[in-house]
């Protein structure tokens, strides 16, 4: 045995066993690293492991069979053994075994420090805090399979009652419910949610008789803290919620035992169904599916008129029917939104301890074009129930309007953190993340998200909108697509799919599936005169998002030189210039809005004065963006805009160049008449040849030609200023 162990040792052969090891530990690592960043499936790492114990024996077989020569490597029986250098290969060895020990302890170093501990600025997920649950969406084990909608209102009740305990810690509704129907091991969801504990149930109901199942599970180690059934006639859902909620407030948080839970809102049995239904559909945001809520809405208020719950949910799914930017359906602006506020405001005088109703009245405020007195209702929403993330999105967006955008960039962080696939809050912050060029924390946050529930539309959304801000319009379309495809009434997407759609000229699409001013845009670009006319009178400035929606008329009543009609659909609409520079805050352009424009209609009209009391607007704007950390391609562009009117061709050049040079790519967009002085200048000419020669890059990755623009004869096919 003892010559064995003496040979083992003279042919290397624990040298490399410790080496391979190492190395091997040292591998794995690092694929842990990278294949936790892209989001890879869990199956790929125990891959590698398999593949790494297979490689063991055989490894340690070579060692011993064969020997590492000057000459190669060759059989150790065909090796001389006085002139063997067995004893060389040991040391060079030992020295590569040390070295990897130190980058293990390299790559320990970053696992620990910057990767698990998150990117500077960005929604980092730390250790979960002991008192923190997620509420997973209730299975609906009814013998006809019919009461998801039941089983789902029931966990959203327990949600809510929970967010009511202080210091607890409740996982968001969207993210808790993502997992339904995946079959995911409660440890991961713990993982992904960043919580302590998981409770999951089921509901059957047969008949007048529900039986509710309630675990509340250890998310660490899957151990059960309690588990309870719940046999009750139908009438007592309301006492079952809270009793189920004081059972798990007890179980997390011994220390306050007495703590009283809230009392759902009672009604009428049969409207409480129909209210869970309609609530159901509301969630989707599809319009098909919330038509059918409201018309549910209609008959639990015919049941029960006083029902606040059910008056703030209709007075949201009529707001979302709207035409609004941020909504998905054709009423008139100005006509939902009053209708709205008279419910919300109904359903705050029935309960004024209603949440939804608080955060619902934020929303109509703020979309009235008042964000400043919506912080109020918002907050308050929050202050009631701090796990409600539409009411911390609302607020976010305000604070945005607001020019606030520290602040609205910490609401969002915050309820992402909590509810990481909220739609709406994830694409607003990978949006500010993006429009900052902080592509690194925007790309984290995707994959985040990605992990939990693959590539659905808001994940499409948000790396579409990273695409088209990175200038690769190309690949924006692409992504688009798929998720308007899924979502057609989104407003939002069609704004975004619009953009990058008008940057490599696509206007026939653009004419099909953008917003109002884009089908404007596309008309008058392909000379369809009475078409694009129709689009402008058509455009609600109480529904749109105004400061891009002025800058379109202005951009095509410019383009047609009936600059004195731009000046006049704006004092038709606003009074005056000033009544215009009032109501329309340049703070929630995230640009120079519609200045730029009107700035070159009075210079065209020959009102310089006014044209450079425009101007430091302009800069002021520009300034104050950048403040905010904007930093990107538009904003490059738009300060090419201001130098140009302001008369600087030096600065102009350097703009444009900075602006191609971070992706910017509008097909038309150094055709401009507000860069027509520079027109034959050698260096603005080769700043157009490379704009153009990026377009056709980006049309050919689509299968379209290169870009030609249509000729137009002003003359023949003029623009009248709108009626």
């Amino acid at each position: 045995m003892g010559q064995l162990f003496e040979e083992l040792k003279r042919r290397n052969v624990f040298r490399v066993a410790v080496a391979y090891l190492v190395s091997g530990w040292l591998v794995l690592q690092v694929a842990e690293l990278v294949l936790d960043s892209t989001g890879a499936p869990d199956w790929v790492m125990k891959v590698l492991l398999l593949l790494g114990l297979l490689g063991f024996p055989i490894v340690l077989v070579f060692s011993w069979a064969y020997e590492l020569t000057p000459e190669g490597v060759k059989r150790e029986k065909d090796v001389d053994r006085s002139v063997s250098i067995t004893h060389n290969t040991g040391r060079k060895l030992n020295i590569v075994t040390i070295g990897m020990l130190v980058a293990v302890l390299v790559v320990f170093a970053v696992d620990r420090l910057y990767v698990r501990e998150g990117h500077d600025g960005g929604p980092q997920s730390a250790a979960p805090i002991d008192k923190s649950i997620a509420v997973l969406a209730f299975e609906d084990l009814s013998p006809d399979g019919d009461h998801a909608y039941f089983a789902e209102g029931l966990s959203e009740e327990l949600l809510n009652v929970l967010a009511q305990v202080d210091d607890l810690q409740v996982a968001g509704r969207t993210s808790s419910f993502a997992f339904k129907g995946q079959n995911k091991d409660l440890r991961e969801i713990g993982e992904l949610l960043n919580v302590a504990h998981v409770l999951e149930g089921s509901v059957r109901r047969a008949g007048n008789r529900i039986r509710v199942t309630a675990q509340l599970i250890k998310a660490s180690d899957g151990f059960h803290l309690f588990s309870q059934t719940y046999d009750r006639e139908l009438d007592d859902v309301f006492a079952v919620q809270d009793e189920i909620a004081k059972e798990i407030t007890n179980a997390l948080l011994s220390e306050i035992v007495g703590a009283e839970s809230i009392v759902a809102t009672r009604t009428d049995t049969e409207a409480y169904e129909l209210y869970l239904l309609a609530r159901q559909r509301i969630h989707t945001r599809d319009i098909y599916r919330m038509r059918e809520a409201d018309n549910m809405l209609e008959r639990v208020l015919e049941i029960d008129p006083l029902y606040a719950p059910a008056l703030a949910q209709k007075a949201l799914v009529t707001y979302l029917m709207s035409d609004n930017i941020g909504a998905y359906g054709d009423i008139p602006s100005a006509e939902a939104l009053p209708v709205s506020m008279r419910m919300v405001d109904q359903a705050l005088a029935l309960d004024d301890t209603l949440a939804e109703a608080y955060a619902i009245k934020g929303l109509l405020i703020d979309s009235g074009g008042r964000p400043e007195d919506a912080l109020q209702p918002l907050q308050k929403a929050i202050e009631l129930n701090p796990t409600m993330s539409n009411a911390g999105n609302w607020l976010g967006l305000a604070y945005f309007t607001l020019g606030r955008r520290s602040e609205a960039r910490a609401i969002l962080e915050e309820v992402v953190n909590r509810d990481p696939t909220y739609g709406p809050a994830f694409n607003n912050l990978v949006f500010d993340y993006i429009w900052r060029r902080k592509f690194d924390e925007a790309d984290a946050l995707i994959e985040r998200v990605t992990r939990i529930v693959g590539e659905n539309v808001e994940v499409l959304q948000a790396r579409g909108n990273e695409a088209t801000v990175r200038g690769e319009p190309a690949e924006a379309i692409r992504l688009f697509r798929k998720a308007i495809a899924e979502n057609p009434n989104s407003s939002v997407l069609q704004m975004m799919y619009g953009n990058a759609l008008q940057d490599i000229a696509d206007y026939e699409t653009l004419i099909a599936v953008g917003l109002p001013e884009h089908r404007m845009y596309g008309h008058a670009k392909l000379g369809a005169t009475e078409e694009a006319l129709q689009e402008m009178e058509a455009i609600d400035l109480a529904g749109s998002f105004r400061p891009r929606a002025l800058r379109y008329v202005g951009k095509v009543l410019n383009r047609d030189g009936r600059h004195q009609a731009y000046i006049d659909y704006i004092l038709k609409q606003y009074g005056s210039l000033d009544g215009l520079l009032q109501e329309v805050d340049l703070a929630e352009a995230w640009d120079t809005g519609y200045l730029p424009e009107l700035a070159w209609a009075y210079r065209a009209t020959g009102d310089e004065e006014t044209c450079q009391r425009l101007l430091p607007l302009m800069r002021e704007a520009l300034d104050v963006d950048r403040a905010n950390g904007g930093d990107n391609r538009l904003q490059d562009f738009d300060e090419a805009l201001y130098f140009a009117l302001s008369g600087d061709e030096e600065a102009t050049m350097a703009a444009v160049e900075t602006a191609l040079d971070a992706g910017f790519g509008a097909a038309t967009a150094l055709d401009s008449y507000i860069f027509e002085a520079f027109q034959g200048n050698a260096q603005f000419e080769a700043l157009r040849k490379r704009l153009a020669d990026k377009v056709d890059a980006e049309r050919a990755k689509l299968g379209m030609p290169p870009y030609r623009p249509i000729s137009i004869d002003r003359e023949e096919r003029p623009l009248s200023a709108p009626r």
